[in-house]
């Protein structure tokens, strides 16, 4: 289990969601929703922490998973598909990052969606954890072009 505590503020990354591309959509009231962030660039990087938490923003949030640095198809840009959103609710996104010795860093600014006929970018996301490190950015949009 990773220290969302552990690094110190002059670790902690500036974490910015960058956006959203809608894969599908299942008629059976479920969509999946891949993000995109900024890289963080520490030398010691493992890999990225990805939660989410329905209709409110700010943690506590949900962990929907981990992704490592050598899973990424592109470390550069990286991206996590979240799976299995429920239509008729709003989706607030964070992320963290984590180093080689398991320190997992503040979250980030969110970002959000609403989950409807069709997966809408919202306005409102913003601040990460208090106190948090992760900044810049925090709106979200749907990008309509794939991949990367």
């Amino acid at each position: 289990m990773k220290n969302a505590n552990a690094l110190p503020r002059s670790r902690v990354f500036a974490l910015v969601l960058l956006g959203f591309l809608v894969l599908f959509e299942n008629p059976a009231a479920a969509a999946d929703v891949t993000l995109a962030w900024n890289p963080n660039v520490e030398s010691d990087l493992a890999g990225y922490g990805i939660y989410l938490r329905r209709d409110a923003d700010g943690p506590p949030y949900d962990l929907a998973g981990y992704v490592a640095l050598d899973e990424l198809q592109d470390p550069g840009r990286p991206t996590f598909t979240v799976s299995g959103l429920e239509k008729g609710f709003t989706y607030f996104f964070a992320a963290t990052a984590y180093d080689t010795a398991g320190n997992e860093s503040y979250f980030s600014n969110s970002a959000c969606a609403r989950v409807g006929d069709q997966i809408e970018a919202c306005t409102g996301g913003g601040s990460g954890a208090k106190g948090s490190g992760g900044g810049g950015g925090g709106g979200c949009f749907i990008r309509t072009t794939a991949p990367w």
